[in-house]
């Protein structure tokens, strides 16, 4: 199955990006206090962002919300972070939330979450 890219909706996602992660360890605890510990894996660190579009259409936020749910969590595509020099491939395991003010403009936030898939 070919990888898509997120839609371009015409603009960038709001500066401030909320970027983390996680690291998948396996540890050991022994009765004296001492834990030995180990990644969990060959993919053990995995990266997090939270990405905010604000003030968008409402044609930008449903092309956006829609890509997204198409995928139900399961499917990957490729997100390329402003200012990196390649693509990254991430799943968007949750709903995106969107609001929309009182002018009818919309703000919608997903968490993507690099993904190791195949």
């Amino acid at each position: 199955m070919e990888i898509d890219f997120l839609p371009d909706i015409g603009r960038e996602p709001d500066y401030g990006l909320t970027g983390g992660g996680s690291f998948a360890v396996d540890a050991v605890s022994f009765g004296d206090g001492y834990e030995q510990r180990r990644p969990a894996g060959i993919n053990s660190s995995r990266r997090e962002w939270t990405v905010t579009w604000s003030l968008i259409t409402q044609e930008q936020m449903e092309r956006l919300r829609d890509f997204l749910l198409e995928r139900r969590g399961v499917y990957a595509f490729l997100w390329q972070v402003s200012g990196e020099p390649e693509a990254w491939r991430v799943a968007c395991k949750e709903h995106p939330k969107v609001t929309e003010d009182t002018f009818r403009r919309h703000t919608l936030t997903a968490t993507f979450i690099e993904d190791f898939g195949l």
